[in-house]
């Protein structure tokens, strides 16, 4: 997925995805110069999100 779809499904700015990108907390995969997420690390990252909260 395009980092524009996931940073609108997250409800985040596009430069805050890129800064969780940065972090190391989204997984990415690059495809020449385009950025993709896949459903299955958005899941991952959605899912460690939830048990970090208290």
């Amino acid at each position: 997925m395009p980092l524009r779809d996931v940073a609108d499904i997250l409800d985040i700015s596009l430069s805050t995805l890129r800064r969780r990108i940065a972090e190391g907390a989204l997984r990415v995969h690059r495809i020449g110069r385009a950025i993709r997420i896949s459903h299955v690390d958005l899941a991952a990252f959605l899912a460690a999100s939830r048990s970090e909260k208290p």
